[in-house]
């Protein structure tokens, strides 16, 4: 694999995953996503799997801790297939 294209694919993984994963709450907050109190947080991680939300509480947008990926969000379950492949190619060469 050319060393440029690597380095370009690894600091493209590497942005993704601070946005959708490490810096995942404030991705939430600039979205304007689930502006929840905590006493409502605490409500949801009695039951996190109703299927209400398609990221489980202490998920994230690659790690979303829900049984189906694609459900009610089709093309985000896709976006992490590809990503996980994509890493995984990345990090075997």
């Amino acid at each position: 694999m050319d060393k440029e294209f690597k380095q370009a694919v690894t600091e493209f993984l590497e942005a993704f995953e601070e946005v959708f994963d490490k810096d995942w709450d404030y991705t939430k907050e600039q979205l304007g996503a689930w502006a929840e109190t905590e006493q409502q947080r605490q409500e949801r991680l009695k039951n996190p799997d109703d299927g209400i939300y398609p990221i489980h509480p202490e998920g994230t947008f690659i790690n979303p801790r829900t049984e189906d990926e694609f459900s009610d969000w089709g093309y985000r379950g896709n976006l992490l297939e590809k990503y996980r492949q994509l890493k995984r190619i990345i990090h075997s060469t």
